[in-house]
């Protein structure tokens, strides 16, 4: 089980997919978030890592808005050949990285400002989270910063698809094969994935103990009706 799931999941993930769209809730990360903390009149530059970062919307326009130098690792060929496509000019600050995490890995073999993974993290079981997460610390410059999303279990995801059972690594058990418009929008050869779902905002905290808790939020990415909850938080902390 513990190494068969990440199996599953990259089949689930490594595939085409037409997300080209920033998630509604990047654009109040700098003036919301990051402003509070972070003198950017003293940053003569500010380097942020993408963990999971799909095709690349949230980190292109992070570095368009903002002047970010932006960086990107994902676990799927299409979405990064689309990255290296659409952010040309960072081209070289993408790449493939294998699904299973290791306390030593450096992509890039630098120090971030910012390291940001949206709707990825809970792909890892607890272990494989520990391990990623010390990853980042490594990454991350001493006065570092970083934005996670967890899935919660007030997630439609865990209502309706998952046999809301979670097992000793974390992980729950997640099938959209009778989410009949999920299925029509994504024709792929497995819906069965696993997810490390959040219960609480202290499970939240429990998870990212490695950094200083500095907000807690949500948002909810569903517009369809109240019954059909997108329910994430999201985690803002720093290195310390």
């Amino acid at each position: 089980m513990k190494s068969n799931y990440i199996n599953l999941n990259k089949k689930f993930w490594n595939r085409e997919y037409f997300a080209p769209n920033v998630e509604e809730f990047i654009f109040r990360l700098k003036p919301i978030l990051l402003n509070q903390y972070i003198n950017f009149k003293k940053k003569k530059e500010f380097k942020v890592l993408d963990f999971g970062c799909g095709e690349g919307s949230n980190i292109k326009y992070l570095s368009d808005s903002f002047k970010f130098i932006p960086y990107g690792v994902d676990i799927s060929h299409p979405s990064i050949k689309e990255c290296k496509k659409k952010i040309h000019k960072f081209k070289n600050n993408f790449k493939i990285i294998q699904p299973k995490p290791k306390t030593d890995d450096n992509f890039y073999n630098t120090k971030f400002d910012l390291i940001i993974s949206i709707q990825t993290l809970y792909y890892l079981n607890n272990e494989d989270l520990k391990t990623r997460l010390l990853s980042f610390k490594k990454m991350l410059k001493p006065d570092g910063y970083v934005f996670f999303t967890m899935m919660s279990t007030k997630m439609e995801y865990w209502k309706y698809y998952s046999n809301k059972k979670i097992n000793s690594a974390g992980l729950t058990m997640v099938n959209l094969s009778s989410d009949q418009k999920y299925k029509k929008r994504q024709k792929q050869s497995t819906y069965k994935h696993y997810i490390n779902f959040c219960k609480s905002e202290n499970h939240l905290i429990k998870k990212f103990k490695l950094f200083k808790k500095l907000n807690i939020g949500y948002y909810d990415g569903s517009l369809e009706n109240t019954k059909l909850s997108g329910h994430h938080f999201t985690f803002f902390g720093k290195n310390k």
